[in-house]
């Protein structure tokens, strides 16, 4: 044990200490000896444990002596301690670059170390450490014939020393460290680059004497594989946070993957109240045939569906969207997608199953509700082909009678067929007069009738509409200028319009008419036109009483009149059908086109209708 102590005390590398520590493990009451790293666990009693601190602490470096009785520590720990101080001085020994040997080995032998690509180091623990490989400039950007002036452990980074100095104790002792380390180095330029390193003793042997030291720069991969593992990570938590259940079956069938969403909707009890996914173990693991079966018996074992998914999943088919409906009420819908692995071989099938009871109720709902509304909006189709039906019908045979009577009246009016008193003349008028309107009424019901049922015909023709508008302004300057009212006409010249004129005269005459009948004497109509892109608009705008803001919404309503029509304009006025503005937006929108009405009441009413160059559809 002196000779021990002495030697300790002359010992000036650290192969010189390991060696020691292999004779302190020889002692008699001394179960283990060994430097390692402070962090290893603990093993054997506390109280006849020694751990000596070796080399600075940010190393985590110490000598760790297990006695097997305290008489033996006693005696022992004095040389123990003396080691721990040579192995702490040989450690703090520079151990600066030496310039390489000129050549080592066969010319062979060290053409392949100098080129070789991972890089190739070695440490004599008595002089210093030499770069043998050129990939150690290439990597690092050092020349190696004229290293830095640098410790070899100044090179690594602070927080991957530890790991270095604990391969370099190993080796040492003249053990292989197991597997590589990652060992971070700075180059030149100041750059962190990651380094597997591995690393072989030969200290033991006589001849060479060295450690050696290999590595290859693995930054970009690290660098991607920590990427990967993000994402993997990233993708792991998207599957699990997912509420459509995911299930990945191999070739055979057998689930190699399972969220949680999937436990949950096919009831496997593994989540819930009390359970997770962690109480899963591998040597108890879910019976996840016997799930699947449970899940099939639920659904109908022999159901067309079934079949299906078993065919696909046979015969590598894709299948989306099959729902099947379970007997607790639920209906899952399931996705089949095969997978391939590399190389496209077969790796089996990706399951998706939702949830889609819930939607596929309302989806019913809707289907009876369509049914429903289909149902009534045929018997109102056959309704509405009674109504018009019925309206031709009577309009066409009150129209003969009237025809008549307006006829006749004409014929009692006629000079030529004798002189009438005054009173019979203004009845006459009245007959006149009512019938008239009579006949207006019923033209207008059946036109709409012909617009609703569709089987009005435009008979569309080039068309000036300058020359259209005049002629309908003229035909009502007469009941203008009676009415004590300004007509006029402002048209800019365009291009022609493919219309149906009559149709359209019809419209215009209908405007101008009603802005006539409604604006009191000594107002102003005007009928203003002009191209507009690709069509015309036309706007009449009267002073008249206008249109209560109320009544806006129904103009266009059949037989609707507004709440003002008895309001005085300084005339008596024709009561009307309430059907103008109908029949003239049904035309108009027959044409393409579009009609809009702007009004204040009491300050006058401008009705506005757009017509494009050719009209977009036929009637009927």
């Amino acid at each position: 044990m002196v000779d021990l102590v002495v030697r300790a005390a002359s010992a000036t590398t650290v192969v010189d200490a390991q060696r020691l520590v292999a004779e302190l493990r020889g002692f008699s009451g001394v179960r283990s000896a060994e430097i390692v790293a402070a962090l290893t666990p603990v093993v054997g009693e506390l109280d006849l444990l020694e751990r000596l601190p070796v080399g600075p602490a940010q190393w985590g470096q110490e000598l760790r002596v297990d006695f097997s009785a305290a008489p033996a520590r006693t005696e022992l720990l004095a040389a123990a301690a003396e080691i721990a101080a040579a192995a702490d001085r040989a450690l703090a020994q520079p151990c600066r670059a030496v310039p390489p040997p000129p050549m080592l080995g066969s010319p062979l032998a060290w053409a392949i170390t100098t080129g070789a690509r991972a890089m190739i180091l070695t440490v004599d623990p008595a002089r210093g450490w030499s770069a043998l490989s050129d990939s150690f400039g290439a990597v690092l950007g050092h020349d190696r014939h004229r290293p830095p002036d640098y410790r070899l452990i100044d090179l690594i980074h602070p927080d991957d020393r530890p790991a270095a100095v604990a391969m370099f104790l190993t080796c040492c002792a003249g053990d292989h460290p197991a597997g590589t380390t990652d060992l971070r180095l700075c180059t030149a330029a100041g750059r962190w680059r990651v380094i597997e390193v591995a690393a072989r003793s030969f200290v033991d042997d006589a001849q060479v004497g060295v450690v050696v030291f290999f590595g290859i720069d693995v930054t970009r991969q690290r660098e991607s594989e920590r990427t990967a593992a993000v994402e993997r990570q990233r993708l792991a938590r998207l599957v699990e946070t997912m509420d459509d259940g995911l299930l990945l079956l191999d070739e055979q069938g057998r689930v190699r993957l399972a969220n949680l969403a999937a436990h949950r909707l096919l009831d496997t009890g593994m989540v819930g109240p009390g359970t997770s996914r962690g109480d899963l173990t591998d040597d108890d693991p879910l019976d996840w045939a016997a799930v699947i079966g449970r899940t099939v018996e639920r659904a109908g074992r022999d159901s067309a569906r079934i079949q299906r998914l078993r065919e696909a999943f046979v015969l590598r088919h894709a299948i989306v969207g099959e729902e099947i409906p379970l007997d607790d009420g639920r209906v899952l819908e399931i996705d089949l997608v095969p997978v391939a692995g590399p190389g496209e071989t077969d790796s089996g099938s990706l399951v998706h199953l939702r949830d889609v009871t819930a939607r596929v109720a309302v989806r019913r709902g809707l289907e009876e509700r369509s049914r429903g509304l289909e149902e009534r909006n045929q018997a109102l189709v056959e309704a509405t082909a009674l109504n018009n039906e019925f309206v031709a019908t009577v309009s066409h045979e009150l129209r003969g009678p009237l025809s008549s009577v307006v006829a006749f009246a004409h014929l009692l009016g006629d000079v030529t067929t004798g002189d009438l008193s005054e009173d019979q003349r203004t009845y006459l008028d009245v007959i006149d007069r009512n019938a008239n309107r009579l006949l207006r009424l019923i033209e207008d019901l059946l036109l709409l009738s012909r617009l609703e049922a569709r089987t009005l015909q435009l008979r569309p023709m080039p068309t000036r509409l300058p020359e259209l508008l005049a002629v309908a302004v003229a035909e009502r300057t007469p009941a203008a200028l009676a009415a004590g009212l300004e007509l006029v006409l402002e048209c800019e010249d365009g291009p022609e319009v493919i219309c149906d004129d009559t149709r359209v005269h019809q419209v215009v005459d209908n405007l101008v008419s009603n802005a006539v009948k409604f604006t009191p004497s000594g107002g102003r109509v005007t009928v203003r036109a002009g191209p507009d892109g690709d069509g015309w608009t036309v706007a009449v705008a009267d002073s008249g009483v206008g249109i209560p803001a109320a009544d806006l919404p129904r103009l266009f309503s059949a037989f609707f009149r507004g709440s003002n029509v008895a309001a005085v304009v300084g005339r008596q006025v024709m009561p009307g059908t309430g059907l103008g503005l109908v029949v003239s937006r049904a035309i108009v929108e027959l044409h393409g086109g579009g009609i809009s009405v702007a009004s204040t009441e009491g300050v006058g009413t401008t009705v506005t209708l757009s017509l494009p160059s050719r009209p977009a559809r036929n009637g009927g």
